[in-house]
């Protein structure tokens, strides 16, 4: 079914949106990429999946955005209803993985839960250590 009024704004608000700002606006080339993003995550949040996959959700978006986008991937984690793969850099969305997939020139490098990965790749340790890491 359809969203209501509420709910609408809600979802764009939790992605850092004001909808009053977006109500008479195109999704078209006036929109900003970071706009663009925001709105893409909003409709993503708008209806359960099973799976949902983000690629650099973080990219083009400002700091406040990206941790109301962080709220969201968390409250997702926490009532585990839905499977989220995220493709990443930033430390703080890997932080909340269950488990962590690293992929070097294509090739899976290594797998396994966040307790077993996590460590070299934040130290830099041989192959694992991600050298783009961002907090």
């Amino acid at each position: 079914g359809e969203l209501s009024e509420d709910e609408s704004c809600k979802l764009l608000s939790n992605v850092g949106l004001c909808a009053m700002e977006y109500l008479d606006r195109q999704v078209d080339s006036t929109l900003s990429g970071g706009e663009m993003k925001r709105i893409e995550i909003a409709t993503a949040f708008s209806k359960p999946h099973k799976l949902c996959i983000f690629d650099e959700p973080e990219a083009g978006i400002d700091l406040w955005s990206f941790s109301m986008l962080v709220q969201q991937f968390e409250a997702i984690h926490k009532e585990k209803k839905e499977s989220i793969v995220i493709i990443s850099h930033q430390e703080r969305i890997i932080q909340m993985a269950d488990r962590i997939m690293i992929i070097r020139d294509g090739k899976v490098e290594k797998i396994g839960t966040k307790e077993e990965v996590m460590p070299a790749l934040l130290e830099g340790e041989g192959e694992a250590g991600c050298k783009y890491m961002k907090n």
